[in-house]
């Protein structure tokens, strides 16, 4: 089998076996999952889904339906749905319908910027990062300007953080690109 010129995914534990093709190794189960072109797009959803509740909670909270207010506890438990929900289809759907490398062992391993580096174009990985640095600044100004408790502010802007450091690892990728 050819080896890609492009790889499709990048991230953590993300590997590569001998042919070249992308496995993604999950420590839990010990086992290697060949990821395909096909594949690709799903595993990108899914890679993301410790990120995606957070953006869930930050986002229901405060929300109004109606009369109806969105608080704090209900935010974190649909938040937590969500993160349970995503878990649960990633390891008991989507990872089943994987090849399955068993005991598989690293052959290639490459640091999560060069891999960043290695599978995104150079205005790809600008854009990402100036759309994560943004959201996550604007989801900061909007904590400080909407009227809460503490603990709900600074939940608040535990999120935003994190989603400007996902932002932050873009622009550090960029800077240590070679090209």
């Amino acid at each position: 089998m050819a080896q890609k010129n492009q790889p499709s995914i990048s991230g953590f534990s993300i590997y590569q076996d001998k042919h070249g093709r992308d496995v993604y190794y999950d420590f839990i189960t010990r086992n290697g999952y060949l990821i395909l072109e096909s594949n690709a797009s799903q595993f990108n959803l899914y890679q993301k889904r410790l990120i995606i509740p957070l953006i869930v909670f930050a986002l229901l909270l405060n929300y109004r339906i109606g009369s109806f207010y969105i608080n704090i506890y209900l935010a974190a438990l649909a938040a937590l749905i969500v993160l349970v929900g995503l878990e649960f289809l990633f390891r008991f759907r989507f990872l089943r319908s994987l090849t399955v490398i068993p005991n598989f062992r690293p052959e290639r391993k490459m640091s999560y910027f060069e891999q960043v580096n290695e599978r995104n174009e150079k205005n790809v990985l600008l854009m990402k990062a100036l759309l994560y640095l943004l959201f996550g600044v604007l989801l900061g100004v909007y904590a400080f300007m909407k009227e809460m408790s503490t603990v709900e502010l600074a939940i608040l802007l535990i999120v935003s953080l994190v989603i400007c450091i996902y932002g932050i690892t873009y622009l550090v990728a960029l800077a240590k690109r070679k090209k």
